[in-house]
């Protein structure tokens, strides 16, 4: 008789992350179709130019006719109108050039997105949490620059939250992660949940039932 190895579960564990990982790199249509929570905002880009007015906050968006919400990893391209061609990515290997941000400052978005991500965020939060973003992934690559100068409204609050999002982060190394993905394409770059399609989990339920009875007539 065989023993069921932890080396064999690992096996049949790591295939079945794998083949998600492929399965979720599809190409994918985005359009953004309205700002939700947000204030207004002064930044500077390196390849957008400076004293630049624009949204910080949540961005309602169709990713393959399908309603969701994100917010842009990617302050160094405007946005582009109408229904586009992205690509659905690891959220480490976002945003395109400068980007990637790499796995670090991933794990920081996903586990500020866990901790203060509701959809009835408020205009505060949101603006504090979009700017946050930007200020993570700028910190994380090189050959483009982030720089915020000023908020419209609120910026008291604003910069309270957004120390208060840097110290959760300082305090919780290992604070719980939400489970996002980046979509990248022509216009700007964003983050959004993962909300594997019916395809493809039934796909990944079905190989990890063949893998178990695979396992269990070795072990027979």
């Amino acid at each position: 008789m065989r023993i069921l190895t932890r080396a064999s579960v690992s096996l049949v564990a790591a295939t079945s992350v794998a083949l998600c990982t492929v399965l979720r790199a599809d190409p994918v249509t985005v359009q953004e179709v309205g700002v939700g929570a947000n204030e207004t905002v002064y930044i500077d880009s390196s390849t957008l130019g400076n004293n630049l007015h624009v949204y910080a906050g949540v961005l309602n968006l169709s990713v393959n006719g399908n309603a969701t919400q994100g917010f842009c990893i990617d302050p160094w391209h405007w946005s582009a109108s109408g229904v586009l061609n992205y690509n659905t990515e690891a959220l480490s290997a976002a945003p395109k050039p400068p980007g990637p941000m790499g796995a670090a400052a991933a794990t920081q978005i996903e586990q500020l997105w866990s901790q203060f991500f509701t959809p009835s965020i408020s205009n505060i939060n949101a603006a504090a949490l979009q700017l946050e973003i930007w200020t993570i992934v700028d910190n994380a690559v090189s050959g483009g620059t982030f720089h915020l100068d000023s908020i419209d409204h609120d910026s008291v609050a604003v910069l309270a939250e957004m120390a208060t999002m840097n110290t959760f982060l300082a305090n919780n190394p290992n604070a719980p992660t939400a489970d996002l993905i980046a979509v990248t394409g022509a216009g700007q770059d964003y983050v959004i949940p993962n909300v594997p399609e019916g395809g493809s989990t039934i796909a990944l339920l079905g190989l990890a039932l063949a893998g178990m009875v695979w396992l269990r007539r070795k072990i027979r």
